[in-house]
């Protein structure tokens, strides 16, 4: 399902309030099952929190993205 803007800004600040806490390190993107050149460019790399592109990303050529982020945990 495409996410509405309100919803990826919420991702955002969690993610950001997340590292805040210590409780995650990174954020990767994960291209959605019609992903656009750009998304599936994004596989194996991994963004510090506050650094996370919004989706959909400035190159995105579909009309309605499906991709989405997924944390990646703080490493020990």
């Amino acid at each position: 399902m495409h996410k509405a803007p309100k919803d990826i800004a919420r991702s955002l600040r969690a993610f950001k309030k997340a590292h805040r806490l210590g409780l995650l390190h990174h954020v990767c993107i994960v291209p959605g099952r019609s992903a656009c050149e750009a998304a599936r460019a994004q596989r194996g790399v991994s963004y510090i929190c506050n650094g996370v592109p919004k989706l959909p990303l400035g190159e995105c050529t579909r009309r309605q993205c499906d991709c989405d982020y997924a944390p990646i945990g703080k490493r020990s």
